[in-house]
């Protein structure tokens, strides 16, 4: 341990004393120089990496202190248990956390430490933390300054009135002053004492701040963890030390009211006037980037109803894809689809024309990295990596590998960061900036499986299980929504700004809006609207749409975009894009389609029955085999599901 650092630990037990030249902080053990190179070449210790004593002696001496194995059972910690949020041995969680359900590996919790997002938060509140304490020792400066400045001015106002009077207002002066001064004193001595505490608090979190590279360089994976822990803790009540001040915060100050009758009654006159120390709210104007510990007021939005959205077709655009993984929308209006029978990601213009094409193998889903300009897709086995498309270059500017041989589905971009599905696996977020993949779920989760984010709430599906799961970004189920009755085979998922959820159904061929807190839901879509195997969707929340895509069907050949309008009473209206397939009808039904159409579409239908009516014949001779293609495809996709 730390508090024998300065000895190896190997010549201690062999009752020869030498001085430690390096340590390792896996065996957490200082070495001399001899047995370094032991160290250095057994075979179990060789992929070690140890550090000079002098650079591990600059850790804090609380991160220097926290043990690597358990102190109760004398092993090395394996496990993590995220309800009691401590590191556990083997019989730790046999002992104490039977009834645990999160118990975990501690490879996976702490081999990210220093580079996951958690670490970073720490590191800037504490600077928060301490910038904070300035601006609240800088106020009580200035309130000092003012106090000051206030007895000053009724110093004066005093000895005005004074010059006026006789001796027996120089003893009024006397107690008049006196008192002035004691309440300064007073408000002075509750004040410094104050600025006594903030000062030994800042002074701690300064000391801490500086030591926080010290931390990212030499401690282990597992002390930096802890010491995260641990300033967590601190930093939590610290914060709320520093909430208190930033709600009832008072500046006060010392003022007199003269007595009007003192210049006419002095003989009655007892004192100059009254003394009232007055206290009055001051903004401080903390800074506190979490939302939990949030000083500012943010302004109450109404809430969407689920119930207020009617929908009515606007526009409808013909493309020739099929079997359509993935679906978004760029800030322009582009639309972006993945299509897995061509095996490429189409960009679409906003009239539904071809933008331009990137051949990608094995293309699943795809979200937009609005900080980056491009379009991350994920893949199947064996491309099973994250491709990040430029849609200024219009290519493949980088592709990620993942190192698993799991499925990756669903992807969506929170905070410049990609949350992706992992099949087997649960939620994972890729840090775009070094790679890093961070655990965020571990449920047993299929592929097929869709994801979006909304504030600080992730919202998944669970096709196998027939589930919508809400969890926090720590992976804690806030609720879980299941009804086979409106909602079956639950693929795509998309947020609106009000929290909406908006979830494909693939066996119950309908588009199902969720309400925020996961109690009530509402049928939009069905196959009355032309949903045909729908399996992804997308909300492009700047512009209140969303892009919903239909799947591989084996009756229908061309794909149509239609363009819906929701209505709502309350709020704007958003637009809704679905995409559906649709085979060419014969002369009969053309008509009837016709006329529900609206007018600008009827010279397009009419060309189309033209057509239908000169190809009759080429259209019989091709049914028995486009049937048969459709069947060897139907085939396909249960093999690849």
């Amino acid at each position: 341990m730390a508090s024998a650092a300065h000895i190896c630990g190997i010549c201690d037990l062999r009752h020869v004393t030498k001085l430690t030249v390096s340590w390792c902080p896996d065996c957490d053990e200082g070495f001399c120089s001899d047995c370094e190179e032991h160290h250095s070449l057994a075979k179990a210790t060789r992929h070690h990496q140890t550090m000079p004593i002098a650079e591990y002696q600059k850790l804090p001496p609380d991160v220097m202190q926290i043990p690597l194995s358990c102190t109760k059972h004398d092993e090395k910690f394996l496990l993590y248990c995220r309800d009691h949020e401590t590191p556990c041995c083997g019989k730790c969680v046999n002992d104490g956390h039977k009834k645990c359900q999160e118990v975990v590996d501690l490879d996976n919790i702490i081999k990210h430490a220093k580079t996951s997002s958690s670490f970073e938060e720490v590191e800037d509140t504490l600077s928060e933390v301490v910038d904070n304490m300035q601006k609240v020792r800088k106020f009580h400066q200035e309130n000092l300054r003012t106090i000051s400045e206030n007895r000053k001015s009724i110093e004066n106002e005093i000895q005005k009135i004074r010059l006026k009077m006789n001796n027996h207002l120089d003893q009024i002066q006397k107690k008049s002053i006196n008192e002035v001064r004691t309440s300064e004193e007073n408000m002075s001595i509750e004040i410094k004492q104050k600025m006594k505490i903030l000062d030994e608090k800042e002074q701690y979190f300064t000391t801490y701040r500086k030591n926080i590279n010290n931390i990212k360089h030499h401690a282990s994976d597992f002390q930096t963890f802890m010491a995260r822990k641990q300033l967590e803790t601190k930093i939590s009540a610290e914060d709320a030390f520093l909430k208190s001040y930033d709600e009832s915060a008072r500046s006060k100050s010392i003022v007199v009211n003269i007595d009007a009758a003192v210049e006419n009654f002095m003989t009655n006159l007892k004192r100059f006037g009254e003394i009232v120390v007055e206290t009055k709210l001051c903004d401080l104007s903390l800074a506190c980037k979490k939302k939990a510990q949030a000083q500012m007021i943010i302004p109450k939005v109404q809430t969407k109803s689920i119930y207020d959205t009617e929908l009515k077709l606007q526009q409808k655009i013909s493309t020739s894809l099929t079997n359509i993984r993935g679906c978004c929308q760029l800030p322009d209006g582009r639309m972006v689809l993945s299509c897995f029978t061509t095996k490429t990601v189409i960009f679409l213009k906003t009239d539904g024309s071809e933008d331009f094409v990137v051949g990608l193998p094995s293309a699943v889903a795809v979200a937009h990295v609005k900080s980056k300009n491009a379009i991350a897709v994920t893949s199947y086995l064996p491309d099973n990596c994250i491709q990040v498309i430029d849609i200024a270059d219009k290519k493949v500017k980088k592709s990620i590998s993942l190192n698993t041989v799991n499925m990756n589905f669903g992807i969506t971009e929170r905070q410049s960061m990609l949350v992706f599905c992992s099949e087997t696996s649960g939620l994972k977020m890729l840090n775009l900036t070094d790679n890093s993949v961070t655990d965020i779920s571990y449920e047993n989760i299929p592929a097929f499986s869709y994801v979006d984010t909304f504030d600080d709430n992730l919202f998944y599906t669970n096709f196998e299980k027939n589930t919508v799961t809400c969890c926090d970004i720590k992976g804690r189920v806030k609720w879980t929504f299941k009804d086979t009755t409106i909602l079956k085979t639950p693929f795509g998922i998309a947020v609106d700004n009000s929290g909406n959820i908006f979830v494909i159904g693939g066996d119950s061929c309908n588009v199902v809006v969720i309400e925020p807190n996961g109690q009530n839901c509402r049928e939009l879509l069905s196959a009355k609207d032309g949903l045909k195997s729908p399996q992804s969707l997308y909300c492009e929340r700047r512009t209140n749409t969303l892009l919903v895509a239909n799947g591989k069907d084996n009756v229908f050949k061309r794909c149509w975009t239609y363009m819906f309008m929701r209505h709502n009473q309350l709020e704007r209206h958003m637009e809704i894009i679905l995409v559906v397939m649709r085979l060419p009808q014969d002369d009969d039904d053309d008509d009837d389609d016709d006329d529900d159409d609206d007018d600008d579409d009827d010279d397009d239908d009419d060309d189309d029955d033209d057509d239908d009516d000169d190809d009759d014949d080429d259209d019989d001779d091709d049914d028995d085999a486009d049937d048969n293609d459709d069947d060897d495809e139907d085939e396909e996709d249960e093999d690849e599901k």
